[in-house]
């Protein structure tokens, strides 16, 4: 059976906006100002502490471990109320979970915490669809590094043997690409990525939206876009 492993932030939920007003509001406690430039081309994909680490080298800041930490912090509290007020998931997300539980063995990869995780797939009713969940909660270095990928992988082939041509990646972002591709896993990048960061995947639609059964079908038995 073949493997879908996906990325929860942005192929899922629509949680791009949030991450960047988040890190937007802690940074500027620190009189650094976050553009979407510099979000979009060394922070988004990235965890959270390395998302601070890499704004505020961007930015020109100190490489001050106390203040990626406060930073931290703050970031992920407004990121926790921001999401508690209400959180859209994204065009053909669940729709893509829906189509391929049946036919494929489903994992999520993702940037996000497991408190994140199973407080909104369990509203959107779906927390049963995966197998495997890897999160920023594993002991693993994060994406780019390929270790969550490999770390799914290797969870997955407890119960059947999983090669990495086995499985495809459905993913949000630049690191995310880079993580899987370090894996062996073949990738397909979804959204408003910039060009230079898509050309890197194996694949590419602007949205899930509108996809059939049959293109999802292809995509995991090995279609090209």
């Amino acid at each position: 059976m073949h493997v879908v492993m996906l990325e929860f932030e942005g192929i899922l939920a629509d949680t791009a906006p949030h991450r960047l007003a988040s890190l937007r509001d802690a940074l500027a406690v620190d009189a650094l100002s976050l553009d979407d430039e510099t979000w979009a081309e060394h922070c988004h994909g990235l965890a959270v502490e390395p998302a601070v680490l890499a704004a505020r080298r961007a930015l020109g800041a100190d490489e001050d471990p106390t203040a990626v930490e406060l930073a931290r912090l703050r970031a992920e509290r407004a990121f926790t109320l921001r999401i508690g007020r209400g959180l859209m998931m994204q065009p053909g997300g669940l729709a893509l979970i829906q189509a391929l539980r049946t036919q494929a063995r489903l994992a999520l990869v993702t940037r996000a915490s497991r408190r994140t995780i199973d407080f909104v797939l369990t509203l959107a009713n779906v927390a049963d669809a995966f197998t495997c969940v890897v999160t920023a909660d594993d002991s693993v270095e994060g994406k780019p590094s390929g270790e969550p990928y490999q770390l799914a992988l290797d969870r997955l082939s407890r119960t059947a043997p999983v090669a990495p041509g086995d499985a495809i990646a459905f993913e949000d972002s630049r690191p995310g690409i880079r993580s899987a591709r370090a894996a062996g896993v073949r990738t397909i990048a979804v959204g408003p990525l910039p060009v230079h960061h898509a050309m890197e995947a194996d694949a590419y639609y602007p949205t899930l939206a509108g996809l059939s059964f049959d293109d999802m079908r292809a995509l995991v038995r090995g279609g090209r876009s």
